[in-house]
């Protein structure tokens, strides 16, 4: 009963890499143009996907939940932080794929991946607890990801304010000044909005099937490195929350589920769209998106499970 919702939603988004996959086997698009669709994902899309998920009543209570999980999720992460360069020193990766490392064990597919198989699992309530936690990522994607990203391309960086002013970051103020004011769009506007945002996982996914089409299978397969990173990712991160998120409130309710689900996620797909748009380790962030991907389909149902216990 709990495996099924969750391997039928990753199943279903993993078919969405295909098209890429046949478009650049077939050449039917370009280098330039799969950038041009990069670059309509992190300018456009993505922007209006957040604003659009913010779209929440305020209510006290969910500034109380809010706060919860914006806590935990920050200790989550300052310790994956905190493993991250040592982890990706052990396996010998260049200073370069180091950064992108520290990227990819930070932050999981949340959005893609992660809302439509908390629904799947918990309802539509979830929901609403799932998109905090993409809310957190996104501020701390489009933050310090962006930086960790443009080090990982080589870029000699002065971490300035311009450095933090992109799409992505004004998508997630304007979210959130709508929500703290209790502003909901009308129709007209915030229906567009929902639209163009919903475009960003058809088309993510697209970016990553046309850089899977140029890689080979022993590309793919063969890469010790990468098979470490899914270690990281999908079973030692997801443990690492299941154990404060135990010590911190002490059962599972839906909150605390939603969080150790959304840590047990594989590689977000920004790893690979931003690398690709800042002429970084592209080849390394696909190889590691897709087989993340396809483990989780085992290592998700086995944490879902176990909360069930």
């Amino acid at each position: 009963m709990v495996v099924w919702p969750i391997l039928s939603s990753l199943i279903m988004i993993f078919i969405l890499i295909v098209p890429g996959v046949f478009f650049k086997k077939k050449n039917i698009l370009t280098e330039d143009q799969n950038g041009a669709i990069n670059s309509i994902v992190v300018n456009l899309t993505w922007p209006c996907l957040v604003i659009d998920a913010m779209q929440m009543k305020f209510s006290l209570q969910v500034l109380k939940d809010s706060a919860y999980i914006l806590g935990v999720c920050l200790l989550i992460l300052a310790i994956i932080f905190a493993i991250s360069f040592p982890v990706a020193k052990l396996i010998k990766l260049p200073k370069t794929k180091q950064y992108l490392t520290v990227f990819m064990l930070l932050f999981g597919n949340t959005g893609f991946i992660g809302i439509p198989v908390i629904k799947a699992l918990y309802g539509t309530d979830a929901v609403f607890y799932a998109a905090i936690v993409e809310l957190i990522n996104d501020i701390l994607i489009f933050t310090v990801g962006i930086l960790l990203i443009q080090l990982s391309a080589g870029a000699n960086l002065k971490v300035g304010f311009k450095q933090f002013i992109n799409p992505g970051l004004i998508g997630v103020i304007i979210g959130l000044v709508l929500f703290l004011l209790n502003i909901q769009l009308p129709n007209l506007i915030g229906g567009s909005i929902e639209m163009i945002g919903n475009a960003t996982t058809p088309l993510t996914m697209f970016c990553i099937g046309f850089q899977i089409g140029g890689l080979k299978f022993k590309e793919i397969a063969g890469d010790v490195q990468v098979y470490a990173i899914c270690f990281v990712k999908l079973l030692i991160v997801p443990v690492l929350t299941l154990l404060v998120v135990k010590l911190w409130a002490g059962d599972f309710s839906m909150l605390e589920k939603v969080l150790i689900i959304g840590f047990a996620m594989p590689v977000g797909a920004v790893a690979s769209i931003f690398s690709q748009q800042y002429k970084g380790e592209a080849a390394f962030a696909t190889k590691s998106v897709l087989l993340s991907t396809v483990l989780s389909l085992i290592t998700i149902p086995i944490f879902a499970i176990i909360m069930e216990l």
